[in-house]
């Protein structure tokens, strides 16, 4: 959580969350789907338990549903990258475009 990119006036407020709540992110996993960066929409659940003997408070959020809105837009390819072919018929070299 210490390392989570947030806006700059987000930043000393995630501090004092650090040492009070346990907070997870959300399990998003599609191999097919680039989630990252991408816009959602998330319906979830607030659950409290109350432990008196220990006098506390629990709140979980269960999830219900996930939509995706707007995927992320694609990684930029640096031009500076080489793309190299295998095969190429020459004097052993290999040939970047």
């Amino acid at each position: 959580m210490e390392t989570w990119p947030v806006a700059p006036r987000c930043i000393a407020p995630l501090q004092e969350l650090i040492s009070t709540h346990d907070i997870c992110p959300l399990p998003a996993f599609d191999m097919r789907v680039r989630k990252k960066g991408a816009t959602v929409e998330v319906h979830f659940a607030v659950v409290h338990h109350h432990i008196k003997k220990k006098k506390k408070h629990i709140y979980n959020a269960v999830l219900r549903k996930m939509q995706i809105l707007q995927l992320a837009d694609p990684t930029p390819s640096s031009p500076f990258k080489r793309f190299r072919v295998s095969g190429v018929r020459g004097k052993g070299k290999v040939r970047a475009f």
